[in-house]
């Protein structure tokens, strides 16, 4: 299917609207210039009865009129258009007349509603030529009544105003073409800057995510959607080298324990093994398929809650209280380091309680792990600001300044070689982040030189109760 073009289709419009405009000036100029003859016309015919009148007043009588007719008829001199009559009144004939357009003009006074002092619009019966008359009453000296009518021919005006309909429409369709030609180059012009998306959308792939629109001299109407589209080629930048980095180290972490389990096992085939050395080797290898084992478990739960698709059971829950479920779970490892867990406070909240023990867990493990040998590992629950907080707090070697904006990314390590021989996946922070997430909270570490490292849950609503 053939595709309109935005810019065509706007020259167009903005055309039709200028030929619209333009339709409406020619309507408003030729009913303009209309009334403004008109009321000339009227003027001429006002102030041609006032001179008659003025003129017929000196006279003395009727013979007198008749006598100064050429008198009369220089009122008239030079306007081809103007016509005179002067008849006595209630007379059917005129007194005196110069055309047959004043004849005609008597006889409508006299066949005609026309008052006088009034004007009239009528068409010459030979011509069809539109015609405007006066008509009004002058005395002579004797006081004898007379009509006094004047006539204007108004061909030259109707023919003014066709000529100009004429020329205006002759005009219009060279107009509508100039204005669209116009508007079509100011519209390309306007235009110009969308290129720009369309040439950085095409430089996208998934190898070259650097390009962006510079957002300098943009309209302001672009502006917005200009930031917003270098902010997602931000984010699928970033997304694209997270997934490259996850990737890599996905590869990394499951290359570790298959190797091992490939190698511990040629090396137990590769010649006759007592009962002993083949069960001792084939639970070192339980242990590495159970790391693998709870790898992928870990990394299932962190697809699903990418998606929002881990289901959550939502309960009401103590958090101190499940803090010390979780102490009395960890007891045997912290008495490993002789290392005790207290648990303070009080915050309740709605969460589902797996995924919330899960949580803790992680959080409480690492502290265990990595507190200085003999010290406390404190657990607080608070209620701050509207939100139920946890925090979980260690004294022990700070975690480098460099390592805290990643150490919730997946397999982020600060110290790769002991987590790996502890037997964890490097996913722990990244499940405690994934959780909060799917509660709509928040997971945040403080941690600096002389200060205990501070990890914070903040859940983001709390049962009323």
């Amino acid at each position: 299917m053939r595709r309109k073009r935005l810019s065509l289709t706007l020259a167009l419009w903005v055309g039709l609207l200028g030929l619209l405009q333009a339709g409406a000036v020619l309507a408003f100029s030729y009913i303009t210039m209309g009334r403004e003859l008109a009321t000339q016309r009227r003027a001429v015919l006002h102030d041609k009865v006032e001179e008659a009148r003025h003129l017929i007043a000196g006279l003395a009588d009727d013979a007198a009129l008749r006598e100064n007719a050429a008198q009369l008829e220089g009122l008239i001199t030079g306007r081809p258009e103007l016509h005179l009559l002067i008849a006595r009144e209630n007379s059917a004939q005129p007194a005196v007349a110069f055309s047959r357009e004043s004849s005609e003009s008597l006889r409508r006074l006299k066949g005609d509603v026309w008052a006088s002092d009034a004007f009239l619009e009528w068409r010459f019966g030979q011509t069809g030529a539109p015609m405007l008359s006066l008509a009004a009453t002058g005395r002579l000296r004797n006081e004898d009544a007379y009509e006094i009518v004047v006539t204007v021919d108004r061909s030259a005006d109707a023919k003014l105003l066709r000529e100009l309909l004429v020329t205006a429409l002759s005009g219009a369709p060279i107009a509508l073409l100039a204005v669209s030609a116009s508007a079509l180059a100011i519209v390309s012009v306007g235009l110009r800057p969308l290129r720009q998306f369309q040439k950085a959308a095409a430089g996208v792939t998934a190898s070259s995510l650097s390009t962006r629109i510079d957002p300098r001299g943009m309209p302001q109407e672009l502006l917005q959607p200009c930031l917003a589209f270098n902010a997602m080629l931000d984010r699928l930048d970033d997304g694209v080298k997270r997934l490259s980095d996850f990737s890599s180290d996905l590869a990394h972490e499951m290359r570790t324990p298959l190797a091992t389990l490939l190698g511990r096992t040629q090396v137990a085939l590769s010649q006759p093994r007592g009962v002993d050395e083949l069960r001792h080797a084939l639970e070192e290898n339980v242990e590495e398929a159970q790391r693998l084992s709870r790898l992928v478990a870990d990394m299932q739960f962190l697809a699903q809650a990418d998606h929002a698709l881990a289901a959550l059971d939502k309960v009401d829950l103590d958090l101190a209280e499940e803090a010390r479920t979780v102490a009395d779970y960890l007891e045997i490892l912290a008495n490993e380091r002789e290392v005790s867990i207290a648990v303070d406070g009080h915050a309740r909240t709605v969460a589902d309680r797996h995924q919330v023990r899960r949580a803790i867990t992680n959080l409480m493990s690492n502290a265990v792990r990595h507190c200085a040998f003999g010290t406390q590992v404190r657990v607080r629950a608070a209620e701050e600001d509207g939100q139920a907080v946890v925090e979980v707090i260690n004294v022990g070697e700070p975690i480098p300044a460099q390592h805290l904006p990643r150490l919730f990314d997946r397999f982020y390590r600060v110290d790769s070689a002991r987590r790996r021989d502890a037997g964890g996946t490097g996913l722990g922070l990244a499940i405690v982040k994934a959780i909060m997430t799917l509660h709509g909270g928040t997971v945040t570490v403080n941690s600096s030189p002389g200060q205990p490292t501070r990890f914070t849950l903040r859940f983001a609503r709390l049962t009323d109760l």
